[in-house]
């Protein structure tokens, strides 16, 4: 019987392995270390990553272990185990940027956007590589509004950091300038898209990425109506604006064009502060807050960009004042971070919640879903262990 095994098996047959198997497999031989640092490997195991649904999917939550920017954990979670199994090849993963890690803005394939008004970067937890962008904001602060974005473009198997500036004339309209960072090229470039004039709301986590476009909750306001009477209504606990005329903008990563979707009637003129995006599978939703965090509705759109296919698939009262809900167990359960910074688990149908803090999963501050990849392998940095602290194990202190 012969040992000899087809290329394109032995392909197929590592392309479906987690990536830190794909790490380690590198030392197996030279034609293996090839094979899995090669672009076209690293494109096809991308792809496996959403035929592959939830199972690879982790909880990202970051912990801090002490000073602000100084001791900032991240660790990945298996969210659709009974008690948010902490995945034993990344255990206490260090946060190797300078900037704080509540920053991190949009994840996508793998990859986290870490961004301010003086630095961006990208970071892989699962793999340890970063990589630090250059002069990416340079012209956009010091007179314009800015926001950040990563997407991915399918149709070259691309990472894009998106930045949009926004400069506010006196009379209330708007300029545009839109520049892209391919990974790839490893080069910043402008574009012709001109993002809408609206209000794009950056004082909370409000994009999302699905199919690698990127969509953000978007403020029309009203002609002559400033950017912070936009999105800040003068009551905190108000749950009505009638300075409000709320869509969700869309950047087309392959194409570069920027799109409107409608949001369901009832949310136009809700206080933009009260909405969230989140990604349910393939699906777009929107999370509605009212009543100061207590009250919450999720929408989700059952066709893309069909706005009659919006449909409220959960409505719940929480009297505990739970926080910001981050990601759907495949069961239906939703799970969300509290005002205590612990995990929980809350069943929409029972009412049930269940406390997920048993591992040691507390005194959290910014959670979201990740999916494992191979992102950076080849352009990005590998983080040191002079870059960051011993790999320590969730104690359940």
């Amino acid at each position: 019987m012969s040992d000899y095994i087809p290329p394109e098996l032995v392909v197929n047959i590592l392309s479906w392995l987690p990536t830190r198997s794909l790490i380690r497999f590198r030392c197996v031989c030279k034609s293996w270390c090839s094979l899995i640092s090669s672009p076209n490997f690293i494109d096809i195991h991308t792809h496996q990553l959403d035929a592959s649904l939830n199972h690879n999917t982790r909880l990202l939550a970051m912990r801090r272990t002490g000073p602000v920017n100084k001791r900032n954990k991240a660790y990945l979670l298996d969210f659709d185990s009974e008690m948010l199994c902490v995945d034993d090849e990344t255990v206490g993963i260090d946060y190797p940027f300078p900037i704080p890690a509540q920053l991190c803005c949009t994840s996508c394939n793998g990859l986290f956007l870490v961004s301010c008004s003086v630095f961006q970067g990208l970071w892989n937890p699962s793999i340890r590589r970063k990589l630090v962008l250059g002069e990416s904001l340079f012209g956009f602060v010091a007179k314009r509004t800015y926001f950040s974005a990563l997407g991915f473009n399918p149709k070259t198997n691309d990472y894009k950091v998106i930045n949009i500036g926004y400069e506010l004339k006196l009379d209330g309209s708007h300029c545009s300038e839109v520049r892209s960072y391919s990974v790839k090229d490893g080069a910043w470039r402008g574009i012709s898209a001109h993002a809408p004039p609206y209000d794009i709301v950056r004082n909370m986590p409000s994009n999302v990425v699905v199919n690698g476009s990127i969509y953000w909750i978007a403020n029309h306001g009203v002609s002559g109506t400033s950017y912070f009477q936009a999105i800040n209504p003068p009551n905190l606990f108000d749950t009505v604006d009638d300075l409000a005329s709320n869509s969700i903008m869309v950047f087309e990563t392959a194409e570069e064009v920027f799109r409107e979707i409608m949001l369901p009637k009832s949310l136009v003129s809700i206080a933009t502060r009260n909405l969230r995006l989140k990604a349910i599978g393939d699906s777009l939703s929107v999370i509605q807050y009212e009543k100061f965090l207590n009250l919450r509705s999720i929408w989700v759109m059952k066709k893309y960009g069909a706005v009659e296919s919006w449909s409220k698939k959960y409505s719940f009262d929480f009297e505990l004042g739970f926080g910001r809900i981050l990601a759907f167990r495949e069961n239906g359960e939703v799970v969300l971070l509290n005002k205590d910074k612990d995990l929980v688990a809350y069943n929409p149908v029972t009412q049930q919640s269940t406390n997920l803090t048993a591992g040691g999963h507390n005194n959290l501050y910014y959670g979201t879903t990740y999916k494992k990849s191979l992102g950076l392998l080849l352009e990005g940095e590998q983080i040191s262990a002079t870059q960051t602290c011993e790999v320590e194990p969730i104690s359940s202190g």
